[in-house]
């Protein structure tokens, strides 16, 4: 099939400035784009009123292009705002990185010490067919949900595996 990942993912933001700070300082994105919304194929494609203004930044890591988020301020908002959805909504309701280079609990430090409001306490999952994960969610400035998950090493998932199959092998 020629669908590739996901290429961006859009998140309407409160305030678009300090939505851009938080992705980049707690999350290590970068600004690559910033344009106005209010051109009439946008109101079209998002059924928007004609009036409607509105910002977009799209942020990004390293130099892929898929993965990206897009962060978008419209003005006016909707008179009725809905909360951030939640696990037992329909919708997409979290985000989640996977951190790679530094221990997870190293990353929370930090978060926590930046003012970070987070959803759950750091879990440590044990996934059947796979191997145990340790992850967390945490909120955005504006509370949608975002969740840091560890994976274990390629090394630790064989040797887990291996340990799993002859545990099987033995009964």
């Amino acid at each position: 099939m020629s669908i590739s990942e996901i290429h961006h993912v859009a998140i309407t933001v409160s305030d678009l400035e300090r939505s851009v700070a938080f992705y980049r300082d707690a999350l290590g994105f970068r600004k690559v784009l910033d344009m106005k919304v209010n051109m009439p194929q946008n109101a079209r494609m998002l059924r928007l009123p004609r009036d409607v203004k509105g910002r977009s930044i799209m942020m990004a890591q390293g130099s892929s292009t898929v993965g990206e988020i897009e962060l978008l301020q419209i003005e006016p908002l909707a008179e009725k705002q809905t909360p951030p959805k939640r696990a037992n909504d329909l919708g997409t309701w979290l985000l989640s990185f996977e951190v790679k280079d530094e221990p997870i609990e190293e990353v929370i430090k930090r978060l926590r010490g930046m003012g970070v409001k987070f959803f759950s306490d750091l879990e440590e999952i044990d996934l059947e067919g796979y191997a145990p994960i340790k992850a967390v969610i945490f909120e955005d400035p504006d509370g949608n949900l975002l969740e840091l998950v560890q994976l274990p090493s390629k090394d630790e998932y064989l040797r887990i595996k291996k340990e799993r199959q002859a545990q099987q092998a033995a009964k």
